[in-house]
């Protein structure tokens, strides 16, 4: 006993484990231990090679061809007849569920007249299906090898032909909704989009019409802009040419006095004549001056002349681009629902076309063995020539393990009662 600081009280008591005292038990108890190993690997000896049945495992392997789908949905009418119009195939892990179906069972048992129950032929089968493969591997069990290897290929057939079933059945429905229900409802709009094109097109001016129009309107606010252009640069002319006529007839008398002798003659004033002094003093109108002024009126009516004209192409301009803005606006609004009504009559021409095909296409995969594309044999199953149970060398090995765990405990549990009982004798 020791005394912590605390002075809490704490026992210890232990027992030591001596191996010599171990070894010597074994030692002593030996021929129990080698007996009783002897008699357990004596025992799985004779079960193993006269008592137990053997167990012969024969496999079938079969590729199924799954078809990869990259497309992405849309929700669209040409996925819906994509979908129905694709060849079936089954997946790799509806297959291999195939292979214990209840149906698969008794139409094997059926075929080969077997004596079992289908939950006893279900307890033989066992699949595999390797991982990234597509690949299903079919092994069945039983005591008669050529019975085995005829069972797994029995029911690899019954697999291919219960699959052909399915897809004749999934074919016949997808004809049958694109036949009678989706082909008769796309050639009805189809038809009911062509009126709507051909009635929108009677009632409204064509594209071509507007086009053509709207090319000449182009054209005449063209020539007007031009013609505009041109007497902006008559009338910028012709202003200057009128102040230089304003600046002429300014610096040009409007008369000439002229002087002459007239010697003899009385002084009088009379029609522009003024004769004083035997001088003649006559006053005439100067041609320059007239010239100057009938140039300044010519080039004054002219300028009222082209102001007018400018006036007149630039109001011909506005009416012009007004008309060629409405032109266009009716244009692109025709243009935009005509490619709608188009774009669908288009549509719905390209779905009836497609599912003409696809129609077609499953007519022809109908004559064919379509489960033949979706499952193809890699391997038979042949009569194995040796068994996979028992295995006799292990069975003997644990036998002999199991024997000397057995029989050491055995003998540690009679040494541990016999010094149980020594005290009391003493």
């Amino acid at each position: 006993m020791t005394q912590p600081e605390n002075n809490n009280p704490v026992y210890t008591n232990y027992e030591e484990i001596d191996l010599r005292q171990i070894f010597n038990t074994l030692h002593k108890r030996r021929y129990i231990i080698i007996s009783v190993t002897i008699i357990c690997m004596l025992i799985s000896g004779i079960f193993s090679f006269f008592i137990a049945d053997p167990v012969y495992e024969a496999s079938t392997v079969i590729s199924v061809n799954q078809q990869q789908d990259t497309r992405e949905a849309t929700g669209d009418i040409e996925d819906v007849v994509q979908e129905l119009g694709e060849i079936p195939r089954m997946s790799v892990e509806a297959c291999q569920q195939q292979v214990k179906s209840p149906a698969i069972l008794q139409a094997t048992i059926k075929e080969l007249g077997l004596n079992c129950k289908r939950s006893d032929l279900r307890a033989s089968v066992k699949t595999d299906n390797p991982k990234g493969t597509n690949l299903i591997t079919i092994t069945v069990s039983n005591s008669d090898p050529e019975l085995a290897a005829s069972i797994a290929n029995t029911i690899r057939e019954k697999v291919v032909a219960n699959v052909n079933v399915i897809n004749a059945r999934k074919v016949e429905r997808s004809l049958a909704m694109m036949e009678k229900e989706l082909l008769k409802k796309e050639e009805n709009e189809l038809k009911v989009a062509n009126e709507e094109l051909k009635a929108y097109k009677l009632q409204t001016r064509s594209i071509e019409f507007l086009t053509t129009q709207l090319q000449q309107k182009n054209e005449d606010l063209a020539l007007f802009q031009s013609q505009s252009i041109g007497a902006e640069i008559q009338r910028d002319a012709l202003r200057q040419g009128i102040k230089q006529e304003k600046q002429n007839i300014a610096n040009t008398p409007a008369t000439i006095t002229t002087n002459s002798s007239a010697q003899g003659l009385l002084s009088v004033e009379t029609n522009g004549l003024d004769i004083k002094n035997g001088q003649v003093t006559s006053e005439n109108l100067n041609d320059a001056y007239v010239a100057a002024v009938q140039s300044y009126n010519e080039k004054v009516a002219t300028l009222a002349g082209i102001e007018s004209a400018i006036a007149t192409a630039r109001q011909k301009t506005s009416q012009l681009e007004e008309e060629i803005r409405q032109l266009e606006a009716e244009l692109i609004n025709n243009q935009i629902e005509e490619k709608r009504l188009q774009d669908e009559v288009d549509r719905r021409e390209k779905v009836v076309s497609l599912l003409t095909s696809k129609i077609a296409d499953l007519k022809i995969t109908q004559a064919i063995d379509i489960a033949e594309n979706n499952i193809t044999t890699v391997g038979e199953a042949i009569a194995p020539e040796t068994p996979v149970k028992p295995n006799k060398i292990l069975n003997i090995a644990l036998a002999a393990v199991l024997g000397l765990m057995l029989s050491t405990f055995a003998v540690f549990f009679m040494e541990y009662m016999k010094n149980g009982e020594e005290p009391k004798k003493a």
